[in-house]
């Protein structure tokens, strides 16, 4: 088994990153239309006619633009206006680093997005005449993106939102170093609590929350009854939202696809990357080193450090709020436009200072809702199809996996980790003392196109993120490559999608998948930690839909990673085990001193033995 792969999926996994995509968005003709005149706090706006007889506002301000003086601070509320507003176009998306997954326009290493781009989008169904006065049920959905590129303007809501007779909100929310920045110089005195958080994109979407209190059910929808869901990082973000006190009475129901629960203590968030408590490499005050460094204010790492220390937090905060967004992005790269910055702060204000795995053990302490939360059988594989120590492009373009059977275990190997983390740890705790019910999914679906010229069902499986499409109800251009779908594979696909669809509203509805929508389906039963407690998800050609009992916890992982005759090297064995362990920012839940001396790791730093600390001159 190839291990070069595992750390680098490891810390993806941690960081949720999003791998699905649709293409860039073709502008379309929209026409405003008198029907879709909908009064909000801030003024009236006008919508459109879309397709599957639903109405449709896109581009509508959430928040005042995070701009000057609030960058880098909690969101404002938005100046309000008097006059309808046209909301048939999609706003900008957030500051990134363009990558072809971004979904918006540009070249490799462009930053793109602008900071004005707090902005939602809300579909409804055209009649809401049969409903009760309370409204239709609302699901808030959060995109993923490592946190650090994607946008909302890439999912369509008129299907979702008109199959199953729901009220659709997608939203944007500040990303990568400019959605989280934690600095001293950051909570100088004068600042809120708020504005000093460093979790500005969490508050983005508590803001989008807010919105939706405040305006939904001129739109249909029921503000005592909104579903937060989201995939990876969008994933992660939903627990962290449940973990978050501001957020409180915001929402009631609570959807993690693919998610994590993991957060970053301020230590890793802010400290230099040689401290004895290291920061992350892009860790504020390294971050800041380096701007230092571009802007010519000095040369080199150590002397950065230094003029940095020396000055005030009036001059730190001068300094960064006078580089622009192509500054800020300087020097910075990452595979398809994401890059790992610390995010999710434990800053004791919006996010708690311990790890949510502890969190969850008092209900009383953080948003208790009905929770679903589940993973795919092959996380890894989407990105291991995109490594070269694992495929091949033969011809330059046809990918090739050079050793079947280590990408297979090296794929359950990670996905089983990602398993243990985001759905049977977080289950069993929540289960053990909420009064709320947890019900868990894996999603198996493998049945991507097989010719000749490549197997997909192999080499994807059922990877990273392909279930989007199947709760979108969303197949064209949206995969990564061409001729996934086809004849052979769709009536299946469809067939898992109609269930998808009908579980995830029928939970958003009650918080209780049980039969589907229309009831017409197998029963979904609760987390139980001695019975059949996961639903596996997959279409008839794949054995259908069941109940079953697959654990995987990371006592498991810790003995199947200790035993494992494919690691012939002591140092490997300890790499591997500090990052899964420790260095994924969950280090509070799953590190163990004394385990990783019994492996025979004592001459290996566990901090270090990773990466070793070096000095940069960027």
């Amino acid at each position: 088994m190839k291990y070069k792969l595992l750390a680098l999926v490891a810390i993806v996994a941690i960081i949720g990153i999003y791998l699905w995509q649709k293409s860039v968005p073709q502008p379309l003709v929209r026409i405003a239309s008198p029907e879709a005149i909908r009064d909000t706090i801030a003024g009236p706006i006008v919508g459109f006619s879309d397709e599957d007889d639903t109405f449709g506002w896109l581009g509508i301000p959430f928040a005042a633009p995070p701009l000057a003086e609030l960058r880098w601070a909690a969101p404002r509320l938005h100046i309000p206006w008097k006059e309808n507003r046209q909301a048939i176009a999609f706003e900008n998306a957030c500051v990134q680093l363009w990558g072809p997954l971004v979904g918006t326009a540009g070249n490799e290493g462009e930053v793109v997005g602008k900071e004005d781009c707090l902005y939602l989008n809300v579909w409804a169904p055209r009649d809401n005449s049969d409903i009760d006065s309370a409204g239709l049920p609302v699901m808030f959905w959060i995109h993923g993106g490592g946190n650090s590129i994607g946008t909302a303007n890439t999912y369509p809501g008129h299907r979702l939102a008109s199959g199953e007779n729901v009220v659709l909100v997608t939203i944007n929310y500040r990303l990568g170093l400019l959605g989280w920045m934690s600095h001293p110089a950051l909570r100088a005195e004068g600042r809120s609590a708020s504005d000093a958080s460093g979790n500005y994109g969490n508050l983005d979407m508590i803001a989008a929350l807010e919105w939706v209190q405040k305006n939904i059910a001129n739109f249909g929808g029921d503000p005592d009854n909104v579903t937060i869901f989201g995939e990876s990082a969008g994933g992660l973000n939903v627990y962290s939202l449940m973990a978050s006190p501001p957020a409180k009475g915001l929402f009631h129901r609570a959807i993690a696809q693919s998610g994590s629960t993991s957060t970053t203590p301020l230590w890793r968030a802010e400290n230099f990357a040689d401290d004895v408590q290291p920061g992350e490499s892009l860790s504020s005050r390294e971050w800041l080193s380096m701007q230092l460094q571009h802007a010519g204010k000095t040369k080199g790492r150590k002397a950065a450090k230094v003029a940095q220390l020396a000055m005030s937090d009036a001059e730190i905060l001068a300094f960064m709020q006078s580089r622009s967004p192509q500054q800020i992005l300087k020097g910075i790269s990452g595979g398809a436009g994401m890059y790992r910055a610390p995010q999710n702060l434990r800053d004791g204000t919006v996010l708690p200072k311990e790890s949510l795995l502890t969190l969850f053990q008092s209900p009383e302490r953080y948003n208790d809702v009905p929770l679903m939360t589940g993973t795919n059988r092959d996380e890894a594989k989407l990105f291991m199809a995109q490594d070269t120590e694992f495929v091949e492009r033969r011809f330059g373009f046809l990918p090739h996996i050079k050793d079947i059977d280590a990408y297979n275990s090296t794929s359950a190997y990670i996905s089983d980790t990602w398993k243990a983390r985001a759905v049977d740890e977080v289950a069993a705790v929540i289960s053990a003392h909420s009064e709320h019910k947890v019900y868990a999914y894996r999603w198996d679906w493998d049945e991507g196109a097989k010719n000749w010229l490549v197997d997909y069902s192999t080499l994807i499986g059922a990877g990273h993120g392909m279930e989007v499409a199947f709760v979108f109800d969303d197949f064209e251009g949206g995969i990564l490559v061409p001729g996934f779908y086809n004849e052979e594979n769709s009536p299946g696909r469809d067939e898992l999608a109609i269930e998808m669809r009908s579980y995830w509203s029928q939970f958003a509805a009650t918080g209780d998948p049980a039969s589907g929508r229309n009831g017409d389906l197998l029963k979904w039963d609760a987390w139980d930690n001695s019975g059949p407690n996961l639903m596996i998800l997959d279409s008839p050609g794949g054995g259908g839909s069941k109940m079953s009992r697959e654990p995987m916890t990371i006592a498991m992982l810790k003995q199947r990673l200790a035993k494992d005759p494919q690691i012939t090297d002591t140092k490997t064995r300890c790499r591997i085990h500090a990052e899964l362990f420790l260095k994924t920012n969950s280090g509070d839940d799953y590190w163990n001193e004394q385990e990783y001396l019994d492996l025979g790791c004592a001459n290996y730093d566990p901090w270090t033995v990773i990466q070793p600390t070096s000095e940069s001159t960027n």
